[in-house]
């Protein structure tokens, strides 16, 4: 247990430092001294989503959400985001509705929000948009969609995508109802950029970073890429 525990804490090292499918080998490694560590098949599963490797990741969250006895709820989430993204949805209903029988608090909207965006950067389209379709369908009328952050969100996922007769006009709505926000800011900026055209994207981004946006990190990368390509 010990060099499973040495490995475990080597993986979180390289984590940290985003060396990501490095931190999967170690996971791995750790596996096969231990097939039932909960902790390395979920972490692996997690790296593997943000690498945009829903079908690998897919496998190891089922394993850790198995070995937790179906306890492990964030793991049970993103299986089930997983199972989505993968074309999956008669599984990932049933894995939505047990983890809601165990706990009737269980949302997994964030969790699905996060995975369609690891989806997007690393440009699987398709997978992000299963993602939102269940998020836009199923979880229209959540509180999760009172936040107007999450609605940008969700339009800079379909402006990348190219969705673009979808897209626009939520920009456009979330721009009208929040009155200038940063939100609807960068949303028409997400918009834009997905159009190419970089000099009013930038200067959206740049208007609302001004108006409160410096709380997302995803903002300011994107000022210093379009400052860059503009």
């Amino acid at each position: 247990m010990k060099t499973v525990a040495s490995k475990l804490n080597k993986a979180r090292e390289l984590k940290r430092e985003f060396k990501l499918e490095e931190t999967v080998q170690v996971l791995r490694e750790c596996l096969e001294i231990d097939p039932h560590c909960v902790i390395a098949s979920a972490q692996a599963g997690f790296c593997l989503l943000i690498l945009g490797e829903s079908e690998q990741a897919e496998e190891y969250l089922s394993f850790a959400f198995e070995d937790s006895q179906q306890s492990d709820l964030p793991v049970g989430a993103y299986l089930a985001a997983a199972l989505t993204a993968n074309g999956k949805e008669e599984q990932a209903k049933k894995i939505r509705d047990m983890c809601k029988d165990k706990n009737p608090e269980f949302s997994p909207e964030e969790t699905y929000m996060v995975t369609a965006e690891m989806m997007e950067e690393k440009k699987k389209h398709t997978e992000a948009l299963r993602l939102l379709d269940i998020l836009s369908s199923e979880y229209k009328d959540s509180p999760f969609f009172q936040i107007p952050a999450n609605h940008y969100r969700l339009i800079r996922v379909l402006a990348s995508a190219d969705v673009m007769d979808v897209a626009e006009p939520l920009a456009e709505s979330l721009s009208d109802s929040t009155e200038q926000s940063w939100e609807g800011l960068a949303a028409r900026a997400a918009v834009s950029m997905a159009k190419k055209d970089y000099e009013n994207a930038y200067s959206l981004t740049v208007r609302a970073l001004q108006r409160g946006g410096s709380s997302n990190p995803m903002l300011a990368a994107q000022q210093h890429w379009l400052a860059l390509n503009k």
